[in-house]
């Protein structure tokens, strides 16, 4: 495989953009092209079926273009990725929360907070059940969530009532939890908003340690990229939905553009 390839990172709208932050700072030598389906957005409100369609049509494309390997930055694609087929690797993020919670978590209680069809499809469960199985988990999940921070981030009242209306219950339930694992990719987009209404909590973003695992993979297979670097974005909606995220993540983007997913 050519190691000058770029890495496809795919999402279901701009919370993708989250695994592309840390990228840059552990890998900011590798080029990136990302896919991000805002026209169909959230995907956790959606049937498997339609998950796993769409999914495997940004797997396709970022294939065709031309990756080395693929991030799958959203969570509930990632629930599915038994499901999906490609010629190069994919990384989970499910996968690598769990193992930043193994890492990270002190006591026995964890929380996360997630679309619909990843909470709804148990993976977390399964997945902390092999990784970490004395960690108590407790979940919940938000149909609005995702879609507010994809296009009404600015909305501050809204925005902090849907992140109350998610974590609350949680909190609630268990009020031992310290530790909460941000299971969708557009969730650490708003971590200071989080920590300012919860400041005891310690969040996990899973794109932390899906980069890590990245980085891990490229050196042990000679997959460094030693040519210049590029990052290109791609999304099914209006390219002015990802400014805001762009602007708070401070990424340096060479290509934004509106594509059709066919």
């Amino acid at each position: 495989m050519d190691r000058n390839l770029p890495i496809g990172i795919l999402d279901s709208g701009v919370g993708g953009l989250t695994a592309l932050s840390p990228m840059q700072k552990l890998l900011p030598d590798e080029s990136v092209i990302y896919f991000g389906d805002s026209l169909r957005m959230p995907y956790g409100n959606r049937p498997k079926e339609e998950i796993v369609f769409y999914a495997q049509k940004m797997i396709d494309y970022l294939q065709d273009k031309g990756v080395k390997a693929i991030l799958l930055a959203c969570n509930t694609i990632s629930s599915h990725i038994d499901s999906l087929h490609s010629d190069v690797k994919l990384f989970s993020i499910v996968e690598a929360g769990c193992m930043a919670a193994k890492e990270t978590v002190k006591n026995s209680s964890l929380g996360i907070i997630a679309t619909c069809a990843t909470v709804e499809s148990g993976v977390y469960e399964k997945m902390m059940a092999k990784t970490c199985p004395e960690i108590t988990l407790t979940l919940n999940s938000s149909k609005s969530l995702p879609k507010v921070i994809d296009s009404q981030i600015e909305n501050t009242v809204l925005l902090n009532e849907k992140i109350r209306e998610c974590i609350d219950p949680i909190i609630r339930e268990d009020s031992a939890i310290k530790d909460l694992i941000l299971g969708c990719s557009h969730f650490p987009i708003i971590s200071e908003e989080i920590n300012s209404i919860y400041p005891s909590l310690h969040l996990i973003d899973p794109a932390v340690k899906q980069v890590e695992m990245l980085k891990e993979y490229l050196t042990q297979n000679d997959l460094t990229n030693l040519s210049k670097r590029t990052i290109t974005l791609y999304t099914t909606a209006e390219t002015y939905e990802f400014a805001a995220a762009i602007k708070r993540l401070k990424l340096e983007i060479d290509t934004l553009m509106k594509v059709e997913l066919v």
